[in-house]
């Protein structure tokens, strides 16, 4: 099979180009509030609506003017049209091209002579290249792709100009879909336009994301399993936690794209001689994070290194106490010392070194909201009532935390391991924290 670049057929600036085009076109709809109905049943925020290019000429040429690029590309003998999105398209595609094309429907057309499922032919053997406005789940393209085999039509790719990132991969391997999919941008490429470059769509209300104070912990995932949960959660306004993942897709790519979904808690950890904190800090200017975290124990001219290179932006530096998961008898092994009074050591050198907050266990947090009453508590180990604290030793019940001083709270499993995360969410938010 032939293999595609891994990067979209349109780099950034065509993609920006593009969306400002299709906006002025009103082929993209979007909502603040993720009620858009989408056909599966489920709702969005954006919608692309390349069925209404019909209105317009000009769309319709500059649409078919953009497919053009990738299918010459990829140099076929002919290429399908799955309708009716794109059907507008292919007419004009044809011609410039110089290329013959394919119809094939889903089902055959009611009450016509002929109920043919497919509208032109080929020599058997030809190669062919799909091509759609968007693929989400890919449901849409197994039927036509498996008819143009049965054409004796040599399919190897679908071109798109979105790709949705919905799950159309796990589709295609578990109905043996050999087709490689090479989109023009993803939905997050187009969301990301709208909310940061463009600015004309809101990521999530003011007052909603100041009173949420549950962080979700993302570790553990890929990008667009990350992209999954995060889209849905966009409206609750948690702050999203990352640290892995920052090592898979790097501080100046990620963070960026987080930001159009939450505030972004960068879980770096750091901990390392001054400098060398203070130059990985220093990449966050580029798009500063809600939250770093650097390790208290690294020392106060660590943690001031950290502070200084962020001098200026939003970011706050909390400094790690002791980890959530180290129980009593592990803290006097590391430590000679039981975890409040290490957690305590460990905050007083943050703090006379300029930290703007600490991350400790909901167990230290209240003697520490005492002492340092303007600091940011962030407490991990979080858990509701009858849910299983897994690794964690010293864990507290979302209300607990709170009452004992914690500003925000860390959430991970609980709320990624839900059937609905974002049910979860509000779950906790109105019947735990009465906040929502």
């Amino acid at each position: 099979m032939l293999q595609l670049p891994q990067l979209p057929w349109l780099d950034p600036s065509e993609q920006q180009d593009l969306v400002a085009r299709l906006l002025e076109h009103q082929l993209i709809k979007f909502s603040n509030g993720r009620d858009l109905p989408l056909k599966s049943g489920g709702k969005t925020d954006v919608y692309m609506n390349l069925r209404d290019a019909r209105n317009s000429p000009d769309a319709i040429r500059m649409i078919a003017r953009a497919f053009e690029n990738p299918i010459r590309r990829l140099n076929p003998d002919c290429f399908i049209e799955v309708p009716d999105a794109v059907s507008c398209f292919a007419g004009p595609l044809s011609l410039a091209l110089n290329m013959p094309y394919i119809t094939i429907r889903e089902k055959p057309k009611e009450g016509r002579v002929a109920k043919a499922t497919s509208i032109g032919s080929a020599t058997f053997g030809s190669s062919a290249v799909i091509f759609d406005d968007v693929v989400t789940d890919g449901e849409s393209k197994i039927i036509p792709f498996f008819k143009a085999k049965a054409m004796g039509l040599q399919v190897q790719n679908l071109v798109v100009l979105v790709d949705r990132q919905q799950g159309w991969k796990k589709k295609f391997m578990e109905r043996g879909v050999n087709l490689n999919v090479w989109p023009g941008m993803t939905l997050h490429d187009v969301r990301k336009l709208l909310v940061s470059d463009f600015g004309i769509m809101q990521r999530c209300n003011f007052k909603t994301e100041e009173k949420n104070c549950i962080i979700v912990a993302l570790d553990g995932k890929s990008w667009e399993e990350t992209l999954a949960i995060i889209d849905p959660l966009r409206p609750s306004g948690c702050i999203l936690k990352v640290n892995d993942l920052l090592f898979d897709q790097g501080i100046a790519t990620l963070i960026s794209d987080l930001h159009v979904y939450g505030r972004v808690m960068a879980d770096l950890k750091c901990h390392d001689i001054p400098n060398t904190v203070k130059n990985t800090c220093e990449w966050l200017r580029k798009s500063p994070p809600w939250a770093v975290t650097v390790h208290a124990s690294g020392g106060g001219e660590m943690v001031k290194a950290a502070v200084e290179a962020l001098a200026g932006t939003p970011t706050k530096v909390l400094a790690i106490t002791v980890l959530t998961s180290i129980n009593p008898e592990t803290s006097e092994e590391i430590y000679q010392r039981r975890p409040l009074e290490q957690v305590k050591v460990l905050a007083k050198i943050a703090a006379e070194a300029g930290a703007h907050g600490f991350v400790c266990s909901p167990k230290e947090a209240k003697e520490l909201k005492a002492l340092y009453p303007d600091k940011t508590i962030v407490t991990p180990g979080i858990r509701s009532e009858a849910t299983p604290k897994d690794d964690q030793a010293r864990i507290a019940t979302p209300r607990g935390a709170k009452d004992n001083g914690s500003d925000y709270l860390v959430m991970g499993r609980q709320i990624l391991g839900a059937k609905d995360p974002v049910a979860e969410v509000k779950r906790v938010m109105t019947e735990e924290l009465a906040t929502a």
